[in-house]
């Protein structure tokens, strides 16, 4: 069942504002980084410019994105209440920023000081952030499974983050070698667990709620979870004791799990009873689609032995089903909780006998139009398709790729931007009592 909504806990608009304002810059950052360096950069997995601009994506955009959206949900979801949530805010929020930016220049410059300052920067937010959400998850009198699932992306993010610590310090030119061979193992907790999982728990909310469809199947929300995580688990242990049996099995489990969740998902969604189509529906079969097409690819080349390009599979699993996801997800709780907050100050204003200074509030899909996510969702889909094929022909598609990202993280940027001046403008307008006759 669906959790009961606690609005009334909602956090200040600033405390996932600039998470997700934030996310952007890093994702356009990282498109600039592959339009200045060019398609010697993609020659292979391990150049310096590649983990600069995986880490700007899935640390600058995916983590600062999902870290914020989770500060807003949980309370809402799940009852949570952070007392300081402002303080809190940007204690996770300042040193994410920095360390993911010091992480990315440290690759780009080769400076080695960088992945030290990176490093603790890095460790000291996620270490903050998942103690005290974990408390608070687990203080929930909540019993949704989103409660739950959300616990096991934490852990998850917490095994990635220790994984992805312990790597960054063969850079720092100290004693420790570089475990290279733990890198596909940081990867699969942070993206299949991590993200993943968030993701789901996220999605068993929202898409009922915002795109009004049924629930999905009681044993589909009971089971995915712990599924996912238990598959992510086996995989880990053959890194330990080299079974064939448990690889494969795991990885038939984990396999199994994402086709079902993409398939479920896109089967929700065209069962939807509200016949209008937002952009935000369009992110979201996207990803799935990505993410069935990701899968398929992974098994069939598994089965058939085929040399599929590595770079291919993280276009489809960061850009093509997890990035995909976060954008469209922006669209709604960003003109959401500006809805919220100014509907709540209107509301004080009419029960102190002030109705003379509130402000007109829009509909949810006037606050960011609907003409300018529909145009930024297009160049992320021609993003998405051109960067798939360049992986595999970067001569020819590689300029056209980064360009069509490039624009695609400016509109991002953009949209989100005119949607916090446009809340701030209302904000000022409360603030001085001049309402008058807008024309919202």
């Amino acid at each position: 069942m669906r959790a009961d909504l606690s609005l009334q806990q909602s956090p200040p608009f600033s405390v996932p504002a600039r998470f997700l304002v934030s996310a952007p810059l890093f994702g356009l950052t990282a498109a600039l980084v592959l339009l200045w360096h060019g398609p010697g950069m993609v020659s292979h997995r391990w150049t310096p410019e590649i983990l600069a601009v995986t880490h700007f994506l899935t640390l600058g955009f995916l983590a600062m994105s999902m870290l914020g959206a989770m500060m807003q949900l949980t309370p809402v979801l799940m009852g949570v209440v952070n007392l300081r949530p402002v303080l809190f805010s940007t204690v996770i929020h300042a040193p994410l920023f920095l360390g993911t930016a010091c992480l990315g220049l440290a690759w780009l410059m080769q400076v080695n000081q960088l992945f030290i300052i990176a490093m603790v920067l890095l460790g000291f937010s996620f270490t903050v952030f998942i103690v005290v959400t974990t408390e608070r998850l687990l203080r929930s009198k909540s019993r949704h499974v989103s409660r739950s699932m959300m616990l096991l992306a934490l852990l998850a993010l917490l095994i990635t983050a220790s994984l992805g610590i312990y790597l960054v310090m063969g850079y720092t030119g100290q004693t420790l070698p570089l475990a290279r061979h733990l890198a596909d193992l940081h990867l699969s907790w942070g993206l299949m667990g991590w993200v993943l999982l968030l993701i789901m728990a996220v999605a068993y909310q929202v898409i009922p709620m915002f795109q009004i469809t049924d629930e999905y199947p009681a044993m589909h929300q009971r089971w995915m979870g712990w599924s996912v995580f238990s598959a992510i688990l086996g995989l880990s242990l053959t890194y330990i004791w080299p079974l064939e049996t448990l690889k494969t099995l795991s990885a038939i489990l984990l396999a199994g799990c994402l086709l079902t969740f993409a398939l479920t998902t896109l089967w929700v969604l065209h069962k939807r009873r509200r016949q209008l189509v937002d952009v935000t529906l369009n992110f979201w079969r996207l990803a799935m689609i990505s993410l069935a097409f990701l899968t398929l690819t992974w098994a069939i080349s598994a089965i058939l032995n085929l040399n599929v390009p590595v770079l291919l599979l993280g276009v489809l699993m960061i850009h093509g089903f997890a990035m995909t996801t976060v954008n469209g997800m922006m669209y709604k709780i960003i003109p959401f909780i500006i809805w919220l907050h100014l509907s709540a100050r209107n509301k004080n204003l009419r029960d102190r006998g002030e109705r003379s200074s509130q402000v007109k509030v829009p509909h949810l899909r006037k606050i960011i139009p609907e003409a300018a996510g529909l145009w930024q969702f297009r160049f992320h889909l021609a993003s998405l398709l051109l960067l798939a094929v360049a992986t595999i022909w970067p001569k020819w598609f590689y300029y056209p790729a980064a360009l069509s990202f490039v624009i695609a993280q400016a509109a991002l940027l953009f949209n989100l931007s005119n949607a916090v001046r446009f809340y701030n403008a209302k904000i000022a307008m409360l603030s001085i009592g001049k309402a008058g006759s807008d024309p919202v």
